[in-house]
């Protein structure tokens, strides 16, 4: 059961990026594995506390699956989690945390944290963990070069 942990400095404002991970509907627009996001039970304001269930449509690797995940966003501790609520996973959590720094970039730290139920899935996942949330980290990067000025240091 993989467990990944990153912690990556970008250089952007922490509100910003706590804001473009929450959006989930727009991940298709920009990480190309996942072809389509459903948001229903919608609660709250993103300035504060945010929560909605979250359907994403997934293709990889020949597979292609569907999976359900409940979101809760904390605006003023800019952290995001994400767990399961149905899909090809046996279990999944992943945390979301974006540390504001002085120099104006901010710290992200990615913790997931996951195991498939179909065996072929499960190998794939345990040989290349690190490699899909470092892809996953850079999608979100690239994204948020392509969204927001960048803060100089």
């Amino acid at each position: 059961m993989p467990r990944v942990s990153e912690q990556v400095l970008i250089p952007h404002n922490a509100d910003d990026l706590y804001g473009l991970v929450l959006d989930i509907r727009r991940y298709p627009e920009f990480i190309k594995w996942i072809t389509r996001v459903n948001v229903t039970q919608e609660q709250g304001d993103r300035a504060d506390s945010y929560t909605c269930l979250g359907t994403a449509s997934v293709r990889f690797s020949g597979f292609d699956e569907k999976f359900s995940t409940y979101v809760k966003g904390d605006a003023i501790a800019r952290k995001i989690d994400v767990k399961l609520e149905s899909g090809p996973f046996r279990h999944l959590r992943n945390r979301w945390q974006f540390d504001p720094r002085e120099d104006g970039r901010t710290r992200v730290h990615c913790f997931i944290d996951y195991e498939f139920k179909n065996p072929v899935l499960r190998l794939l996942a345990r040989t290349n963990s690190r490699l899909a949330v470092e892809k996953i980290i850079d999608a979100f990067r690239i994204e948020a070069d392509r969204r927001f000025v960048r803060q100089t240091s």
